[in-house]
């Protein structure tokens, strides 16, 4: 069937325009409004806009959203009868009582109750809180006000049903009409407000006047859309723990929300200034931001500005005007309440001061925290350069954290960094007492992945993008003769760096002065150290401004293991590993570093037989199993790979089936033959076995240029062959 399908479930807050989506649910009450044999009903003759409040399942709280799709599944938040919202109690609480100047009034003291009405004992400026719309009361000809759900940073907030479009809205007023500086964040609530239109920005329909028959005043409302859902700060959304936490997989999904409409307002020349969980309405399987009062153009100097200690940067309390950074800040700020679960603020000693981010707690992904250091960073330049650069890390992070949450991968090509050129430290080793020979400074220099262009302008850029995974000895006097951009100047000095140049060092102190904090010159000088203990600084310093890249984690447990410090070196290796297969590297790192047989082995066997590192794979899968263990399990499971080194060299295909029976031959003569058991059809016993090793050896012995070397591997070859009586 073609066309909108309606719901027409009785009691449904759409009342009959909720529409059916390809689940087969409305939008609106999240029921399925076909029951068997039911057929959909045509669309009501009556036309109008629908308030998309979201599907959720009302008896399921917790069932996968569309805030999930591909990287998460978020808790949907149920949508409650809007009526279930409304305030008992109209008065305006204390803790909101402030008068034109923003001085504290409507306290109570001395055990005198608190006026609603009267002057600043401070600048003696008129208050007024009385002023409330009471219920059935019509506004604009047009508004039912059914009763007051919310308190707003600037007025009442008032839950309303449109008689013209039989919906229901918000209208939102003044605290104080007579307050100026609300007044007009009030007409720039709606000026902005009429401008936006984001799916996660709340949408507003009207702007209206209304009568105050106390005193004849004309006062000002603005129509919103009624966003039926739960803040991120209230106890009841379906994300928080019981530890007053949000888990990370939740939260940053909600964040990522944000920053898609703080991308748009940024490049529409606004910011928001006063994000905070209470102003994130999760309905159904949306998200909206409301409360847009304190956005203002980006770089106006005039006018209040609306803030909330705690989440707005700290710049913002020393006059400086809003802009792009520090409402990143309020950002970073709200992702670390949700997920730390700490006040953000402490008002002890009659002084607001924003708390600190908490140190990293045990279990929390490192990576997520140094994101929020840098949004959250007391220096607006060190913080993320836009809402899609800060959007883009996340996603890496978010990926991370799934990755370890469902034990699978979730790959992606980097915005910064090309593929590796390699895999490093990868070939076995050829001694017997170890499986790897380990990671090499010179060679990790050559494979670590390369950043990419960053100017896609430059005349240079595309020349470079070609050559990125080529070797540096084979590029350079290509790269040296290309235009000197400063993109080719950068890829010049990365060949001197990954040459192991003396003069790289000077030639990326030399370029600082042009390009400034460019985090590739810090890239380039953790290359150009490989080897020594400042190459990890470098490195950290790349991870900490780009927390959701795998190269940096890549790079430093390369280092620390280098220098010994294993266990850090395995976590590393493992984190990328565990989230992006296209970083072999850290499978093999990973086989190196890890103090579980179980887990290097299954790092190597996860190696993909597309990768032109299978083989080697293979190789140190079968050593893995001998090198250490000499029983007969062990060299059955190192037998099952015999067949996967198809494509290998003959020579060194014969040297690794050489070890298998060599190690096979060891088990039987310590232990008993098992004849029912076998390996490539050879049975488990001395003389099977002992044939099929003298003929690997005498095969070995004919590829040797050493004649001394020769007659040892036949004479090894004479010892092995079985026993007979002749």
């Amino acid at each position: 069937m073609t066309g909108v399908v309606y719901c027409t479930l009785p009691g449904c807050p759409g009342e009959g325009r909720g529409v059916v989506d390809e689940d087969g649910l409305c939008d609106e009450c999240g029921r399925d409004p076909l029951e068997p044999g039911e057929e959909p009903v045509p669309p009501p003759p009556v036309p109008g806009p629908r308030v998309p409040t979201g599907r959720t399942t009302p008896t399921d709280v917790h069932t996968p959203g569309r805030l999930g799709t591909g990287l998460a599944d978020v808790p949907s938040a149920p949508v409650s009868d809007p009526t279930s919202n409304l305030l008992s109690d109209p008065v305006v609480p204390e803790s909101r009582r402030r008068c034109p100047n923003s001085h504290e009034v409507g306290r109570a003291r001395d055990g005198r109750p608190a006026p609603l009405k009267g002057q600043c004992p401070e600048c003696e400026a008129d208050y007024d809180f009385t002023r409330t719309l009471a219920r059935g009361e019509v506004v604009a000809d047009q508004y039912e006000v059914e009763g007051l759900i919310a308190h707003g940073g600037l007025g009442g907030v008032y839950l309303a049903t449109d008689h013209h479009l039989e919906n229901r809205v918000v209208l939102k007023g003044l605290l104080d009409p007579a307050d100026a500086a609300a007044l007009r964040a009030a007409r720039d609530e709606r000026h902005y407000l009429v401008a936006v239109n984001h799916p996660n920005i709340v949408d507003i329909h009207n702007y209206v006047k209304h009568r105050d028959e106390s005193d004849g005043a004309e006062h000002d409302y603005l129509v919103m859309e009624y966003v039926g859902g739960v803040a991120l700060d209230d106890p009841r959304h379906p994300g928080w723990t019981a530890g007053g936490t949000m888990p990370a997989h939740w939260a940053i999904p909600f964040a990522l929300e944000i920053l898609s409409a703080f991308d748009y307002l940024h490049s529409n020349g606004m910011v928001y200034c006063d994000l905070k969980p209470s102003n994130i309405i999760q309905s159904g399987n949306r998200l909206k931001l409301i409360d847009l009062g304190a956005m203002r153009h980006i770089g106006r100097t005039g006018g209040d500005i609306w803030r909330t200690p705690g989440y707005s940067a700290p710049e913002i309390a020393r006059n400086h005007p809003p802009d792009v950074a520090s409402d990143l800040y309020t950002v970073g700020r709200t992702l670390a309440v949700l997920t730390l679960g700490f006040r953000p603020a402490d008002a002890s000693g009659g002084t607001i001061r924003e708390v600190p981010i908490p140190p990293r707690p045990a279990g929390f992904n490192e990576s997520l925290h140094l994101l929020l250091q840098r949004a959250c960073d007391p220096d607006p330049e060190a913080r993320f350069a836009s809402a899609a650069a800060m959007a883009d890390q996340l996603t890496g992070v978010l990926r991370e954290i799934r990755a370890e949450v469902d034990g699978q991968p979730y790959p992606a090509m980097s915005t910064h960094f090309g593929l590796e050129r390699g895999a490093i430290g990868s070939k076995p080793a050829d001694s017997t007492m170890t499986v790897f020979n380990g990671a090499k400074a010179e060679e990790a220099r050559q494979e670590l992945p390369v950043p990419q262009v960053a100017d896609q302008a430059d005349l240079a850029g595309p020349a470079l993008t070609a050559l990125a995974l080529q070797p540096a000895a084979r590029t350079r006097e290509r790269i040296e003769a290309l235009p000197a951009t400063p993109e080719a100047r950068l890829a010049r000095i990365r060949l001197a760096a990954e040459l192991g140049s003396r003069d790289a060092p000077a030639q990326i102190a030399q370029a600082s002065a042009d390009f400034g904090d460019d985090w590739r010159l810090d890239w380039y000088r953790g290359v150009a150290a490989l080897g020594e203990a400042s190459a990890a600084d470098h490195f950290e310093a790349v991870r900490r401004r780009l927390p959701g890249e795998m190269a940096p984690m890549l790079a430093l447990a390369v280092c620390h293991e280098s220098h010994r410090a294993v266990q850090r070196a395995a976590e590393l290796y493992r984190t990328v590993w565990r989230t992006d297969r296209n970083h072999t590297s850290a499978a093999f790192g990973l086989a190196r570093t890890s103090d579980s047989a179980e887990e290097r082995l299954a790092a190597l066997a996860d190696v993909p037989h597309s990768s032109s590192h299978y083989l080697d794979a293979q190789q140190a899968i079968i050593a893995e199993h001998l090198r250490e263990r000499r029983s007969l399990e062990a060299v059955l499971a190192a037998g099952a790979h015999l067949d996967n080194l198809a494509g290998l060299d003959a020579a060194r295909a014969a040297l690794v089936e050489a070890e298998v029976w060599g190690a096979a031959l060891e088990a039987v003569e310590a232990g008993s033959e098992e004849p029912r058991r076998s390996i490539r059809g050879v049975a488990l016993t001395r003389n099977e076995i002992g044939q099929a090793y003298e003929t690997v050896l005498r095969r070995v012995s004919a590829g040797c240029a050493s004649p001394l070397t020769r007659w040892a591997i036949i004479g090894a070859a004479n010892r092995a062959r079985p026993r007979t009586w002749l």
